[in-house]
Formats: C-alpha cells, sequence, structure tokens
C-alpha cells in the first residue's frame, strides 16, 4: 500500500511540474504591465515587465490563447495586443536577452490569428532594427530550431508579394555572412510564405473534410 500511494504521490508531482512549466504568474504579469505604464522611463519596471512575460512559446500562447468554452476567462486574450506592444517598447534591454527572447517565443510557434499574429509582426519590426543582433543570436541555436523560427517569421495566408521585398532584402544583406541560414530561412519562406492556414482554420477543415 505504501509502494502504491508513493507512486500516486510521484506522478502528482511530476504532472503538477510539467504543468507549472507552460503557465505563467498572470497576477505578476498584469501587476509589471500596470506598474511600466505609470512610468514608461524606469528601467526597473522595464526590466520587471520583461522578465513577468512569458519565455517561451508554450508559456505565451497558454497565457494569451482563445478559448470559446463557456466561461473561460478571457482576459488575458484581450490584453495581447497591449502586453505585446508594451514589450516592443522595451528598447533599453539588451539587444541579445531580448532577441533570444524573441526566438524562444517563436521557435515551435503556430501560425494563427490576435496574439501569435501580434507577436509575428513584433519579429519583423525587431529585425528591421536589429538585424545583426537578431542573426548572431539566431546563429547560436541548432539548425532544426532556426527552421522552425524562420517558419513562423514567414507563414502568411494571404498574397506572398508583400513579404517578397523583405525577404529578398534580407537574404541579399546576409547570405555571404550567414550562407547556412539564408538557405534555411529560403527554404523556409517557399514552403510558409502563403503555404499555410491560421491553426484554427486548418484544424476545421481537417474535421470537414
Amino acid at each position: 500500500m505504501k509502494r502504491v500511494f508513493s507512486t500516486m504521490f510521484l506522478f502528482i508531482a511530476l504532472f503538477t511540474t510539467i504543468s507549472a512549466q507552460d503557465f505563467i504568474d498572470t497576477l505578476r504579469l498584469n501587476k509589471a504591465y500596470n506598474e511600466l505604464l505609470s512610468d514608461t522611463q524606469s528601467l526597473e519596471k522595464l526590466k520587471e515587465y520583461f522578465n513577468a512575460f512569458p519565455n517561451n512559446w508554450a508559456e505565451f500562447y497558454d497565457t494569451y490563447k482563445y478559448c470559446s468554452k463557456k466561461g473561460y476567462d478571457l482576459s488575458m486574450y484581450n490584453v495581447a495586443g497591449k502586453h505585446i506592444q508594451a514589450l516592443s517598447n522595451c528598447t533599453a534591454i539588451n539587444d541579445t536577452l531580448f532577441c533570444n527572447k524573441l526566438i524562444a517565443l517563436s521557435v515551435g510557434a503556430t501560425f494563427d490569428a490576435d496574439a501569435p499574429s501580434y507577436l509575428q509582426e513584433l519579429l519583423h519590426n525587431t529585425m528591421k532594427r536589429e538585424n545583426d543582433a537578431f542573426l548572431h543570436c539566431l546563429s547560436n541555436i541548432e539548425k532544426g530550431h532556426q527552421m522552425q523560427f524562420w517558419q513562423f517569421y514567414w507563414s502568411s495566408n494571404i498574397d506572398g508579394r508583400s513579404l517578397q521585398d523583405e525577404f529578398i532584402e534580407l537574404y541579399n544583406k546576409n547570405k555571404e555572412k550567414y550562407p547556412t541560414m539564408m538557405k534555411t530561412m529560403s527554404i523556409a519562406f517557399e514552403y510558409f510564405n502563403t503555404g499555410v492556414l491560421f491553426m484554427g482554420d486548418f484544424n476545421y477543415f481537417m474535421n470537414n473534410r
């Protein structure tokens, strides 16, 4: 009997640990956001908000996802745009820390409306502003994860010509310094630019074939 209880205890502890990894302290996040609004020039408040913000895709998705189930609290979903805008304003944060955070948020990300689209827009704006720092950070991760980053970066379900100019500029500017990465980026652009649906639309399509 002791062995059964011990096994159950370990299972519960393991499940709790795994579950906790994907959830953010939203009380801390909202508090940090509100305090940052009160003083946008405070480096201390910027750092606290930056640290309170989700650190990877799983945390980001669980924090800002939409759920149509009755009674589901959509308060975080409703502030996703404002929170991501606040993250974009954390320009006083070290470039490497900022870019690494964006990369961690993007690897494994799925293309969808609302929060994922806001994140994707932030990626493009940061790449234009901090191209060298962004690609340097990206070059330090495994090539498979680089592909995951680029597939989310280029994922689109609209006219791909809107991203064509950005792709050409990025490729020509960096093909000599990062030839392997630019090859990976090119493959991702070919397959994911206009090559995917929003995840919600994809699920609907698969369930109604």
